[in-house]
Formats: C-alpha cells, structure tokens, sequence
C-alpha cells in the first residue's frame, strides 16, 4: 500500500520510535516504555513530567501521552503483560497534532494498519489494537 494513508501511518511510527530513542537516552536504566508506568503506578512517578529535554509525558489510564516540544502528541496503551498498543484513534490524533486535520478516516488508518501487520512490520494482538514488530 502506498500514498498518502501509509505516509501519515509512517509519521506516527517514526514518533513513538522517537519517543523510545529518547527515553532509552535519557534513562537507560528504564526497559523500555512500560516501566514508566510500573514506576508512575508504584509511585515513583509523577503523573506528568518531563522525561527529558523537550519530551513530557502524562499519564492516562492504561497508557501515556507524550508531548514532543514541536507539540506532536504521541499517545499509546499498554496491555497488562506491558505491550506498548496504539490504535487508529491515536494515529489520527498524532496526524491532527502535527497537521491539523489528517486526510483519513479511522477506517483508512485501521487498514493500512492491518496491510503492515501482512508484511510483518506491525502486529495486531487485539482486534483494532497495533503494535510495533518485534
């Protein structure tokens, strides 16, 4: 699949790859994003913060917003073995971040989503719910 819905899945794809590059940086003790929440649930952690210079977080539920200083908002889930998820609702939320309104509905977002799951590049471990391949 090419074009425009692959481009803006693409975008929100290399921001959370951003957002674990950065905390990996800044806090290399930290196993990878899910241990931000053990550690907010714990209570070690704030509820919002900054993790680093130019990458704030909140805390919401089940998952967490991260806010980059350009104001892309990066908001994902967490599935209770620690699974970092994210569904089409908050790609289209990244895209209206960055770009104002994105050029997609949910529909066209969920199916690009599910051609990167056919090429082994996404998983998806619950209906609508994607993850980055291992």
């Amino acid at each position: 699949m090419t074009g425009e819905p692959l481009r803006e899945v693409e975008a929100y794809l290399q921001a959370l790859s951003r957002v674990r590059s950065a905390v990996q940086r800044c806090h290399p003790e930290f196993g990878g994003l899910a241990d931000l929440l053990r550690l907010y649930r714990s209570g070690a952690l704030e509820k919002t913060g900054t993790i680093c210079a130019g990458l704030e977080y909140n805390f919401h539920g089940s998952g967490c917003l991260f806010t980059e200083i350009d104001g892309a908002e990066i908001d994902l889930d967490f599935f209770e073995e620690g699974l970092e998820v994210f569904d089409s609702w908050r790609i289209r939320r990244f895209l209206m971040s960055v770009d104002g309104e994105p050029s997609r509905s949910i529909e066209e977002i969920t199916e690009v989503c599910r051609s990167l799951v056919s090429q082994g590049r996404l998983v998806e471990p619950r209906s609508g719910w994607f993850s980055m391949a291992a």
